[in-house]
């Protein structure tokens, strides 16, 4: 997940939201003219190149025509890339140079989460630029306007000049070991610690976020005893009402200021799903009803928009109506979300991307389960088991592994599918007692141990090897936040089992990318570490606050 969009034009859209109407759509007034959706695409204009898919049919191209590389590094629910699509790459003059010069290459981030753990730093969108033999030149953050895209199309040789001259080698980050977690957790909950936002609740004050694991995290150190993580749970959920959608339910992905009233409306499951648990077990801290109520309120939007006909779930859900289809009017999602029932539903509903992944799917569950767990539900666990059931035959193939999607069964697999549907099925196997839960949780186990393996041990790979992977992409990552994941379902499989291997293994796992730079790289969203520290016992907890 990234909220470190760069453009100032975010805070131009933080205004009372007042509408400008035109008859292609409709969009805030104020809205800057060179963002504006709505007048970019009464101009007519046409894109002058093509979108290539990512694979080695593009890259051999650029090698062979000698031409540089650009990736375009897109959520098919971002509103900034609307934007881009819209105005930048349909400029003349970007579309002649990418047309004339570049392999333009379009990769949808959500069904590549090897490629976007690269690039998460830098989006969405992600502009990355490569040399015709597939290494890195430059990658560039958030909506870049046609002015200072071209800037960098017309300079790319003077770019690639300047990165092999300043290629130098970096100074080897050491992980740590696992005897040494508990000083590398210490160390973490400080940095969370000193993000918290006094005046605004949760973790940062650039952009406010709805953190469902810094909140949980907060959650178990109150339970401990900790009187200022109470007060810092209670602050919090007061204080971020305003990201939670008060007609349909749901938490939007942000909100761009320093308060919570200049929401992105985007709903991703990577962020319902974490803040369902948080929730759910807040209510169990404090008993509030209105935490409960909103817990219940998110949980029944990812049903009601994101529940699929055969009981699995969806990935996410765009902020704007129209931007998937041009033949729809165009609307912003200041606007539309705005409206209430009646009047959102007159214009449409914002795209859902329909695809079934392993992780989304894996997050859902285990924040079905605990729900359900606090509140006694039935209905939570019955909902929980059907997409379980859907998924062991449809994504688990061959003695554990798990597909990104059902109709894959080549390529690639990746980690955090892995890791997310293995720990939601370890969960369910606790929570039912059921052995096929149990047997399925263990098989993904060992193949996840197995496969993701690096030879020296410690964190594990963020996919299994691609035969065709050139250049940059021939250099396998041991990602951070899915090496957090998969230590937390070893973490779940130890809780299951008895057995200390598993715990062993996850420690090695979360030792492995337990270095000082990569924890501080995190900056406030570093809760599921912590999570994961907790899980596998190595966070040395203070003593509660008196």
């Amino acid at each position: 997940m990234n909220f470190r969009l760069c453009s100032t034009l975010l805070l131009l859209m933080t205004a009372a939201c007042r509408t400008s109407t035109g008859p292609g759509g409709l969009v805030r007034e104020g809205t800057p003219s060179q963002v504006n959706i709505v007048h970019a695409r009464e101009k007519g204009l046409a894109q002058a190149f093509t979108w290539e898919e990512y694979g080695p049919e593009a890259f051999a191209r650029a090698r062979r025509e000698g031409r540089y590389v650009l990736i375009d590094g897109a959520a098919e629910w971002c509103h900034w890339c609307h934007v881009m699509d819209e105005t930048t790459y349909r400029d003349a003059e970007v579309g002649r140079i990418l047309h004339e010069r570049f392999v333009t290459i379009r990769v949808d981030v959500d069904s590549r989460p090897d490629l976007a753990e690269r690039w998460s730093d830098y989006g969405w969108p992600a502009t990355i630029l490569l040399s015709p033999e597939a290494e890195e030149i430059g990658k560039y953050r958030g909506y870049l306007p046609a002015d200072r895209f071209l800037e960098l199309l017309r300079s790319v040789e003077a770019l690639a000049r300047e990165k092999q001259e300043a290629a130098t080698t970096l100074p080897v980050d050491v992980p740590a070991t696992p005897g040494m977690l508990p000083w590398a957790a210490a160390s973490a909950l400080q940095r969370m610690d000193a993000t918290y936002d006094e005046r605004e609740g949760s973790w940062g004050a650039f952009q406010k976020v709805p953190i469902g694991e810094n909140l949980e995290l907060e959650v178990r150190r109150a339970a401990r005893g900790d009187r200022q993580a109470r007060e810092r749970v209670v602050f919090t959920l007061a204080h971020q009402r305003p990201i939670h959608d008060p007609v349909w339910g749901g938490v939007y992905q942000y909100s761009a200021a320093r308060h919570w009233n200049a929401q992105h409306y985007e709903k991703l499951m990577g962020q319902q799903a974490p803040n369902v648990e948080a929730y759910a077990r807040a209510w169990a801290l404090t008993k509030d009803d209105a935490v409960l109520a909103e817990a219940r309120a998110i949980a029944r939007y990812m049903e009601t928009f994101l529940g699929a006909p055969d009981g699995t779930f969806y990935t996410n859900q765009d902020a704007d109506v129209g931007s998937h289809d041009r033949s729809i009017p165009f609307v912003d999602g200041h606007v539309y979300y705005a409206k209430d029932e009646a009047g959102r539903r007159a214009l449409g509903l914002p795209w859902v991307d329909t695809h079934v992944y392993s992780r989304e799917n894996g997050l859902a569950i285990s924040a079905l389960l605990a729900l359900h767990e606090v509140t006694g539900d039935p209905e939570l666990l019955a909902r929980a088991r059907k997409a379980a059931d859907v998924l062991l035959t449809s994504h688990v193939r061959e003695e554990g592994k798990v597909w990104r999607e059902a109709s894959h069964r080549s390529g690639s697999r990746y980690l955090g599918d892995a890791a997310a549907l293995g720990r939601a099925l370890a969960l369910l196997a606790q929570r039912t007692g059921e052995a096929r839960y149990r047997e399925a949780a263990l098989q993904m186990g060992a193949r996840l141990v197995k496969d993701f393996a690096a030879p020296e041990g410690g964190a594990l790979y963020e996919a299994t090897p691609d035969a065709d992977a050139v250049g940059v992409f021939a250099r396998r990552d041991r990602p951070f936040a899915q090496n957090v994941g998969a230590a937390r379902f070893l973490a779940a499989l130890h809780t299951l089992t008895g057995e200390a291997a598993w715990r062993d293994r996850g420690r090695e796992v979360l030792a492995g990318i337990s270095t000082p730079h990569r924890i501080a790289a995190q900056g406030r969203l570093i809760g599921e570490y912590l999570l994961a520290a907790d899980e596998l016992g190595v966070i040395p907890w203070p003593s509660p606050s008196r």
